[in-house]
């Protein structure tokens, strides 16, 4: 976000137009919302200037300055762009960079249309250049898997440092100015694959050129492009003796032309990340089926950020290894079958032992990874088709404690503000998360905050990682102790006078009664449980009462505990005591796992919750969702996913559907796990890969991915995002609301969704949660 935003209007004049800006606003800002003009080392106000390129030259109050680097005033004197003085400024600074790099951009896998330094020439009219090109003697690496850096196509204008410097803050990346011939270099000088590059992938997504480039890019973006290198150096040799005669023009011409012809076969999708909770969005570009690249595109949560799975980790949606149709046990194995045969067969099994022991013989599991509308429709076929509430989703072994946890303290179980406000909070506190590795687009924003904007970080946590080595406090409790020390905190800040009276006061009920709860819990008594110094729990207090502003970020550390709930409460407490709700930089945040953890919740994959969150066994809030799914309600709470694993054992559940969950690795029995599914009498799975849950079914349908369907996502901060089909579903796969809802129709149900946003407006009528929302409002988010 624009830090100044919120500075006071101005307006300045620029090539005799009066244009309204912000002061402190950086002039190229405002220039490049009124026209184009080059700026290759720029990239955004959240890189910020770097100031190597000099091709945004303008002149202001008759001086040459560059644009990037020259911030807005009130008494601005009058910028002028289009000068000859500032025309010839930027050609000969382009002139220079041309020293560094060598323009073959018909053959170059980057002529997209999205190459800065391409873009400039057309814009500058170069025609020919004075600073002969000189390649740089090193090799191009190729050691990493996932991309590759050219030395001799670098034009050092240190925007891949900058990110990996100031914006991701992995640390990286240098420019080795000493060289007698300068480039970038991977801690100091190692090659990249063996560097402490996480291949994130910032540097690739600022790179201005092709010096950077996604290996999955390489040979297979252009027409041209997969020639073999020593034909591809001929044409280029070919077409460089040709420039001192014809000039770039008609070159340039020529690569366009390519370009535009690009357009036609390569396919640009907005898409959301499959993996963790935070929810990057991006562009996804394929050709035919082959993914070449992705591409941030200033999301809300991500912002231009990536991470090496979100960047790089889409391998798997081609794998030779993905289920493309039905599978059923046949004999000691599988066989393929047609979608109606499998159909049939899973209607006719449920029917039967829905009949004959009742809809509470069966249970069904809810994917954490598939889209709001895909569970919407999974969890309403177990209580509308089946008539059981025995419904449930991962979160059960990871998130439930933590939403258990804010429902009991603040009535919503998600995070109480968004990721920006992690960002602005002065105080940190991390507890429980391995966030660098487990959320690293999220650790970037702490990361920058604490190292360019004083924010103070506190770490708890029994392993020492990157986050509790850039942490200003970190401690190590005893694990499974985390209730005593968070409670000493509120107890101190009570004790001590620094709790927010007025806050509670006005907003927090049981306030004595709680403050009496926490007598036993004392600094000293917290120090003796934790193993911590009472010196240590002392200086946490401290920091966290003279915090102007708080956020708390947890998860698995505590979650998977058995005092799981318990510990999250506190958190809770913490936060309320110390008055760090509902203020910007304030707040809790269970850091989700999945990419649709939240979603899954929200959506009523629950065996106590309709949709939103709505008790099953109100009569009120079942009424209405008898009347909108047009059947009668069980009115009583379900089976947990642990709940029906014993269920089994017993004897009480027959038959199961599970989609997109390997139960038999994430649960924390796997012994357990697997002889429950070996009793049932019928059991359905539901996957894109055949997972070892998978062999266990006895009938496998075969999923498909995000990039396969369209669909939304909602994410640790609670966003609904969209994300569009990119691809058609491989081989006979089906998009997970599809199959769901091509068996309901096999078991009676006249349901007729034609596309997700119909889902997603059926979810809107019937739950608060989700009021207004609709596929048209949130196409951009």
């Amino acid at each position: 976000m624009n830090s100044q935003s919120a500075s006071a209007r101005v307006d300045v004049s620029i090539d005799g137009h009066s244009i309204a800006a912000s002061e402190g606003e950086l002039l190229i800002e405002a220039i490049l919302r009124e026209k184009e003009i080059p700026h290759i080392c720029y990239h955004s106000p959240l890189m910020g200037p770097i100031e190597t390129c000099d091709t945004c030259l303008v002149e202001v109050g008759g001086k040459l300055v560059r644009s990037c680097g020259t911030a807005i005033s009130a008494n601005m004197q009058g910028v002028v762009t289009d000068s000859k003085r500032a025309k010839d400024a930027r050609a000969e600074a382009y002139d220079v960079i041309l020293g560094n790099h060598m323009l073959y951009c018909t053959v170059c896998d980057n002529n997209n249309e999205n190459c800065r330094v391409h873009n400039t020439a057309l814009a500058l009219n170069v025609q020919h250049q004075k600073h002969p090109f000189t390649p740089k003697p090193y090799e191009v690496d190729m050691s990493n898997p996932f991309y590759r850096y050219d030395p001799s196509q670098c034009i050092l204008c240190g925007q891949c440092v900058q990110a990996c410097q100031t914006v991701e803050v992995n640390e990286t990346l240098s420019i080795g100015w000493e060289l007698d011939r300068p480039r970038v270099l991977w801690d100091g000088g190692m090659q990249i694959g063996g560097s402490s590059c996480v291949s994130c992938g910032h540097c690739i997504t600022v790179c201005p050129c092709n010096a950077l480039m996604e290996r999955s890019m390489l040979g297979e973006a252009g027409f041209m492009t997969s020639i073999p290198k020593d034909s591809l150096n001929k044409l280029i040799e070919v077409v460089k003796d040709l420039e001192p005669e014809m000039g770039y023009g008609a070159i340039m011409q020529v690569s366009q032309t390519e370009a535009k012809m690009r357009e036609k076969r390569i396919k640009r999708t907005k898409t959301v990340c499959t993996y963790c909770g935070v929810g990057c969005s991006y562009d996804v570009w394929t050709r035919d089926r082959h993914i070449l690249k992705i591409v941030p595109l200033h999301g809300e949560s991500n912002q231009i950020s990536t991470c090496v799975k979100g960047k790089f980790g889409w391998d798997f949606v081609n794998s030779k290894d993905r289920l493309q149709r039905p599978l059923i046990r046949h004999q000691n194995g599988f066989r393929e079958a047609s979608w109606d045969e499998a159909l049939d067969l899973v209607a006719e099994r449920l029917g039967a032992i829905k009949q004959e022991h009742g809809p509470d013989s069966i249970g069904v599991i809810v994917s954490s990874k598939t889209s709001n509308e895909d569970g919407y429709v999974m969890q309403k076929f177990a209580r509308v088709v089946i008539g059981t509430n025995n419904v449930d989703n991962c979160s059960r072994y990871c998130q439930s404690p933590a939403t258990q946890g804010l429902f009991r303290t603040v009535g919503l179980g998600g995070d109480s503000g968004s990721i920006d406000d992690m960002g602005a909070a002065k105080l940190v506190m991390i507890v429980g998360s391995n966030t660098a590795e487990s959320h690293p687009v999220i650790a970037t924003r702490v990361k920058r905050a604490h190292k360019l904007h004083g924010q103070r970080m506190i770490v708890a946590d029994v392993r020492m990682h990157e986050m509790a080595e850039r942490a200003d406090i970190f401690f190590r409790p005893r694990p499974g102790t985390d209730l005593a020390w968070l409670s000493a905190m509120s107890r101190y800040m009570f004790d001590n006078g620094y709790a927010k009276l007025e806050f509670l006061q006005k907003w927090v009920n049981n306030v004595d009664e709680y403050r009496k709860s926490l007598d036993p819990f004392t600094m000293e008594y917290a120090a003796e449980v934790c193993d911590v110094p009472l010196e240590t729990l002392r200086s946490v207090a401290e920091e966290i009462a003279h915090a102007e502003s708080m956020c708390v970020l947890w998860a698995m550390g505590i979650t998977q505990h058995t005092d799981g709930s318990d510990a999250s409460t506190a958190i809770s407490n913490l936060l309320l005591v110390t008055g760090n709700y509902m203020r910007p930089g304030t707040g809790a945040y269970p850091l989700r796992g999945h990419n649709n953890v939240q979603g899954a919740g929200d959506i009523g994959a629950a065996p106590n919750t309709f949709p939103g969150y709505q008790s099953v066994t109100d009569d009120q809030l079942r009424a209405k969702f008898e009347q909108g799914w047009g059947v009668k309600l069980p009115n009583y709470r379900g089976l947990d996913n642990h709940e029906m694993v014993e269920a089994i054992h017993q004897g009480k559940l027959r038959a199961m559907y599970l989609a997109g969950e390997d139960m038999i690795y994430a649960d924390s029995n796997a012994n357990v796990v697997a002889a429950a599914f070996e009793k049932l009498d019928f059991f359905v799975v539901q996957d894109i890969f055949f997972t070892e849950t998978c062999r266990y079914a006895d009938v496998v349908f075969p999923a498909s991915p995000a990039l396969e369907k369209d669909g939304t996502f909602t994410s640790t901060e609670r966003r609904i995002q969209r994300f569009y089909q990119a691809l058609p579903e491989l081989g006979d796969s089906r998009a997970d609301w599809k199959i769901t809802q091509s068996l309901a129709q096999k078991m009676g149900a006249s349901w007729n969704y034609q596309h997700p946003s119909e889902i997603m407006a059926e979810l809107a009528s019937l739950v608060p949660l989700y009021a207004g929302c609709s596929y048209q409002p949130i196409v951009s988010c």
